[in-house]
């Protein structure tokens, strides 16, 4: 006999990776915003010598000192709005001390608020030159690269800040989320994997690495990093109910029965509606017709609602129950509401008809 299936609802995984730049180990300011640098605060701590140093580093330095002096009165004027005068005293301070990094990180917040795209371009790359062993920087200036359409710049960072720190796993998924939105998804994958290699114990990892396959529709595969996260997580039906997702469209229904009935029975609520239809349509294609009547007709009861592919399948559970007055009352009523469909005709022509009662 025909079965009639309907795969009904499609998850799109968008990996979102929340980008933040810290300056001078001070302060971290979403990259959302542009607002990339330090606040006030962070900027004038940063020109400031640290206060852990001994003082003869700073008389040692006279040149560093007087940069200093410089970029405080850039601030104060950059605060108060008076751009033009802030960026002459970030040049004067960098006659004095052309490495300051200060006069670097001040200069390009003000050529991202005076709309000087290319000074604001290098500000960024004198910035990376002057941090090449600071892994939060080289990472946080690589996400203002890519957010500027200087991909490789971009990419170039993140990979720096990976090697300087291989073992945590947020550049690796910043870096993942960069090929992803350039659409580069086979090297995002290679950079996840080799990141979950060198940290085997994370839960992001898989996470991100599912959500890639699924995009590509590589079903098995997504179930298996899906696997990784439930055993990491027994109790989170989350992503319980996404691995028994990747199964049920890979084929293997056996399999998502299993993950779906297991979400049902510890929480009976925690199954959406196309959640539901494929919970009822993997019974069906294994045979337990019990089972997906059961589903289909909560479905039916809960929503309060006809479902066309819902009562088609109802119908059939019916009919291979051999409950042919179910199925008729079912597909009947069905009819009423979609008269012409042709798949509610076919199954209402499977209906054995019923047999004369013998006198």
């Amino acid at each position: 006999m025909r079965r009639v299936s309907h795969r009904t609802f499609r998850y799109v995984g968008m990996m979102f990776c929340a980008a933040v730049l810290v300056c001078s180990g001070c302060s971290t300011v979403p990259v959302t915003s542009l607002a990339f640098l330090p606040e006030a605060v962070s900027i004038q701590k940063s020109a400031e010598p640290d206060a852990g140093e001994p003082a003869q580093k700073e008389s040692a330095s006279p040149y560093h000192q007087q940069a200093n002096k410089l970029v405080q009165q850039a601030l104060e004027h950059y605060s108060n709005g008076e751009l033009n005068r802030a960026k002459v005293l970030l040049a004067s301070a960098r006659e004095i001390d052309p490495g300051h990094i200060g006069t670097f990180e001040i200069e390009a917040q003000l050529s991202y608020d005076m709309g000087d795209r290319n000074q604001f371009l290098q500000s960024l790359r004198a910035i990376r030159a002057a941090s090449p062993h600071d892994s939060e920087k080289q990472s946080a200036i690589g996400t203002l690269f890519f957010q500027a359409g200087q991909t490789q710049e971009g990419i170039a960072c993140l990979k720096r800040a990976i090697e300087l720190k291989p073992h945590d796993e947020n550049y690796a998924l910043k870096l993942a989320s960069f090929y992803e939105q350039a659409g580069r998804t086979d090297e995002a994958h290679k950079v996840l994997l080799k990141a979950l290699h060198t940290t085997p114990g994370s839960r992001r990892l898989p996470i991100a690495l599912g959500r890639i396959c699924e995009a590509n529709q590589q079903w098995s595969q997504a179930s298996v990093y899906y696997a990784m996260v439930v055993n990491h997580l027994p109790e989170n039906h989350v992503w319980r109910k996404q691995r028994a997702r990747c199964l049920y469209y890979s084929g293997n229904f056996t399999a998502a029965f299993e993950e779906f009935s297991t979400c049902q029975k510890n929480d009976p609520e925690s199954l959406s509606l196309a959640e539901m239809i494929a919970f009822g349509d993997a019974a069906l294609q294994i045979g337990n017709l019990e089972k997906a009547q059961s589903v289909f007709d909560d479905i039916s009861v809960k929503y309060q609602r006809q479902l066309l592919h819902v009562e088609i399948l109802r119908g059939l559970c019916a009919i291979n129950r051999g409950q042919s007055t179910s199925a008729k009352s079912i597909i009947a009523t069905a009819r009423k509401k979609w008269p012409t469909d042709e798949t509610l005709l076919e199954v209402a022509a499977l209906i054995p008809a019923e047999q004369p009662t013998a006198r």
